[in-house]
C-alpha cells in the first residue's frame, strides 16, 4: 500500500502529502492545523487508486489541488482557545460528505473502541488504510515530555507526534513488537503499538482523543 501513497515532484517522491507544503502557498491553517486534511487526501487517494486498480504516481501539484478543494468544500479547519484544527468527529462529518456527494457506499464513524489493533489490521487485509489521531494531552502543562516518539523508516532518526493525525498504511511485527507504519509530513514512519496504548492510557480523555476513524461499508 505505500506504493499508492507514492507523490513526485520533478525528482524528489514523498510518501504521502505534508501539510509544510501549504505556507508557501498562502494557507497558513492547513499548515499549522491541517494534518486532519492530509491524512483524509491521503486515504481518499489510495481509495481511487485501488478503485480503478490505478498504478500511476501522483504529482505533488495534483494532491494539492486535491487538498485544497477538500478543504474549501468539505472540512472546516478551527482555531479557538480550546479547539485547533479538526476533532476526530468533524473529520467523520467532512468524509462523510464527501462519500454521500461522490455516491459512495461508506460511512465513517470516530472510533470509541478500545479494539484498536484488530480494526486496523481488518480494515489493511481489505486493502483500506486507516486515519489515527494521537490526541492532545490536555494536562501536558503538567508533564516535561508529551507525544510519542517514531522513526523514519528511510532515516531511522526520530521525531514526536502529539495532537496529529496520520494515516497508518501497514503493520507488522519486529522483534516480537508491534509497529504501525504511518504516512506524516511526506515521509514514512513506524510507530510502536505499546507506545500508542501507553500513551492513550496516560492522557486525559486518551480513549476518546487518540483513536481512530472507522470507515465501513454500506
Amino acid at each position: 500500500m505505500e506504493n499508492d501513497l507514492l507523490i513526485t515532484d520533478d525528482k524528489k517522491s514523498y510518501i504521502g502529502g505534508n501539510q509544510g507544503w501549504f505556507l508557501s502557498l498562502g494557507y497558513k491553517d492547513i499548515e499549522e492545523y491541517g494534518c486532519g486534511i492530509i491524512a483524509i487526501c491521503n486515504f481518499l487517494m489510495c481509495f481511487w487508486k485501488s478503485v480503478y486498480k490505478s498504478k500511476n504516481t501522483v504529482s505533488k501539484d495534483t494532491f494539492t489541488a486535491f487538498v485544497l478543494m477538500v478543504y474549501r468544500k468539505y472540512l472546516n479547519i478551527l482555531d479557538r482557545p480550546i479547539i485547533k484544527g479538526l476533532t476526530g468527529f468533524a473529520l467523520a462529518r467532512g468524509i462523510n460528505s464527501y462519500f454521500k456527494e461522490n455516491k459512495l457506499s461508506l460511512k465513517a464513524r470516530w472510533g470509541l473502541g478500545f479494539d484498536i489493533l484488530s480494526k486496523v489490521n481488518k480494515s489493511l487485509k481489505t486493502g483500506m488504510p486507516v486515519i489515527l489521531g494521537v490526541g492532545p494531552d490536555l494536562l501536558s502543562f503538567l508533564k516535561k515530555e508529551k507525544g510519542i516518539e517514531v522513526t523514519d523508516i528511510q532515516t531511522g532518526n526520530t521525531a514526536k507526534i502529539y495532537a496529529h493525525y496520520v494515516l497508518i498504511y501497514d503493520y507488522k511485527k519486529e522483534n516480537g513488537e508491534e509497529f504501525f507504519y504511518i504516512s506524516s509530513w511526506g515521509r514514512g514512519y513506524k510507530l510502536a503499538y505499546s507506545d500508542f496504548i501507553r500513551y492513550k492510557k496516560k492522557t486525559f480523555l486518551g480513549f476518546l482523543l487518540s483513536n481512530i476513524l472507522e470507515i465501513h461499508n454500506i
